[in-house]
C-alpha cells in the first residue's frame, strides 16, 4: 500500500456510526494536541501503527519503555483517532494520505474528521479564538452550516497533511470534515485544541471535559504576555543599534 504497512495488533470492533478524527502536527500543533489529549484522556486503546521506511520520519515515539512508530492508530467505542508523534515529510504526504484513507475506508466511517490552525497575527487579543469548517462535499456543508457550531471558511486555500485528504476521502465517497481554529503559528495551542474538542463534541455528541486543557492555554498566555512585557521594557535600549544590512 504505497509502500506503507500498518501493523495491527488486533482489527476493533467499532460501533456505528463511526467517526475517525485526524491529528497531524501543523500549525499551533492544535490537531496534534487534541488526538493526543483524546487518546490520553479518555482510555483510547492503541490498535495498530504505521511503517514506511521512505514515508516516515526516522523518529520512534516512545511509550512507557517500548519503541513505536510516530503514526498510530487508537479506538474507542465508535470513534477511531489517527495520531501523529512528528511530522511527515512534504513529499510524503500524498502517499500517506491515500495510505489513510484507503486503510480508514474498511471502517465505513460516517465522517473523517481533521482538526487543524489557522495562524492569525492577533491571536494574543482574541478572547476566544473562532473555528472554522472546511468540507469535501457540498451536503456535508450545508449540515454543518445549519449547526451554527463553526463559520464557513468562505476562501484561500489548506496546505499541509490535511490538503491531500480532502481529496482521496471524497475520491473514496468518503466525508471529510476539517475543524480550523485560529491559533499561534510556532507555539503550542492548547486553547485552540481546547475550541476544536468542545466544537467536535457538539458535533457528533460526545463529551470531552477540556477544563486541564484551557487551564494550560492560561499558562502559556501568561508567559507570552511576560515574555512581551519583558521585551518591551528591553527596547529603549536597542534603539540607538542600527542594521548591518539593508533588504
Amino acid at each position: 500500500m504505497h509502500g506503507i504497512e500498518f501493523r495491527e495488533k488486533y482489527i476493533p470492533e467499532v460501533s456505528k456510526p463511526t467517526y475517525v478524527i485526524l491529528g497531524l502536527p501543523d500549525a499551533g500543533l492544535v490537531g496534534g494536541i487534541s488526538t493526543e489529549f483524546l487518546i490520553t484522556n479518555s482510555q483510547f486503546k492503541e490498535f495498530a501503527q504505521v511503517y514506511s521506511e521512505s514515508h516516515l520520519p526516522p523518529i520512534s515515539h516512545i511509550s512507557s519503555g517500548i519503541a513505536k512508530s510516530p503514526l498510530s492508530l487508537y479506538h474507542k467505542d465508535n470513534i477511531i483517532v489517527v495520531h501523529s508523534w512528528a511530522a511527515i515529510p512534504s513529499g510524503s504526504l500524498q502517499p500517506v494520505a491515500s495510505a489513510l484513507v484507503e486503510y480508514l475506508s474498511k471502517f465505513s466511517p460516517a465522517l473523517i474528521v481533521s482538526i487543524t490552525g489557522l495562524p492569525v497575527q492577533n491571536r494574543l487579543d482574541l478572547e476566544k479564538p473562532t473555528p472554522y469548517w472546511i468540507a469535501n462535499d457540498e451536503s456535508l456543508g450545508e449540515e454543518v452550516e445549519k449547526t451554527g457550531l463553526m463559520k464557513r471558511f468562505e476562501e484561500g486555500y489548506i496546505a499541509g497533511p490535511y490538503a491531500p485528504i480532502l481529496l482521496e476521502s471524497a475520491r473514496k465517497g468518503l466525508r471529510n470534515l476539517v475543524i480550523v481554529v485560529e491559533s499561534f503559528l510556532d507555539l503550542p495551542d492548547p486553547e485552540a485544541a481546547a475550541v476544536a474538542l468542545d466544537t467536535l463534541g457538539k458535533y457528533i455528541g460526545i463529551q470531552v471535559d477540556t477544563s486541564s486543557l484551557l487551564k494550560e492555554a492560561e499558562e502559556v498566555r501568561a508567559k507570552i504576555k511576560g515574555l512581551m512585557e519583558q521585551t518591551r521594557r528591553e527596547m529603549p535600549g536597542y534603539t540607538s543599534v542600527k542594521p548591518s544590512t539593508y533588504a
